[in-house]
């Protein structure tokens, strides 16, 4: 689409040297026009704590991450939008991989078989896809459970002070409008006060 605007660009105007400032024009104006409508759509709830395992068996909580920018990934390797959306989340954890205030972690949920099975099943599939997420395991449901959520993926940006400011359902199909939708997210979430009033997210 960019190509063919630059196309169209250059055989009206004939001026290469100005695209560049054109595009860019372009570029901050939809960039605020989406912080205009994540702004209504941020909410200021607590997040519910949790502790759970890691593929590695360590134990993580989400108290653990207080003072950071959490981005909390509910999925499960039977969820087709959720694989989907991998690629783009994939790229996302390498935007953010020397932010040492932004933390990712994956939740994995909602799958059938005994705990054994589901652990090296989800490994399996982690490692065969070389995705760099930091996977944890709800094996029983109830962390899913204590976040309401009603259908994956559903993803969380939680604020350093433990709010949830954000909630995301579904996947869009862009990896690159993931990605930059998330760091959105994030900016807003990290920059955000405790005192904003309380917003439904639907």
């Amino acid at each position: 689409m960019k190509k063919q605007l630059k196309e169209v660009y250059l055989a009206e105007t004939k001026d290469p040297g100005k695209w560049d400032d054109y595009v860019a024009k372009l570029e901050a104006a939809s960039l605020e026009t989406k912080r205009q409508e994540l702004l209504k759509k941020m909410i200021n709830l607590p997040a519910p704590g949790f502790t759970l395992r890691d593929m590695a068996g360590k134990e993580v909580t989400l108290a653990s991450l207080k003072g950071k920018t959490v981005v909390v990934d509910f999925w499960a390797t039977w969820c087709g939008p959720c694989i989907a959306s991998f690629p783009g989340m994939k790229l996302a954890v390498e935007k953010y991989k020397d932010d040492k205030e932004v933390k990712f972690v994956f939740i994995d949920t909602w799958e059938t078989g005994g705990k054994d099975d589901v652990t090296k099943k989800v490994g399996s599939f982690i490692e065969k896809n070389a995705y760099p997420f930091h996977v944890l395991m709800d094996l029983d449901s109830k962390v899913v459970e204590s976040f309401d959520v009603e259908g994956i993926p559903t993803k969380f940006v939680i604020d350093p002070n433990s709010k949830i400011r954000f909630r995301s359902v579904g996947f869009g199909g862009s990896a690159d409008g993931l990605v930059n939708e998330l760091a959105l997210m994030i900016e807003m979430a990290r920059g955000s006060t405790a005192g904003t009033p309380a917003k439904k997210a639907f």
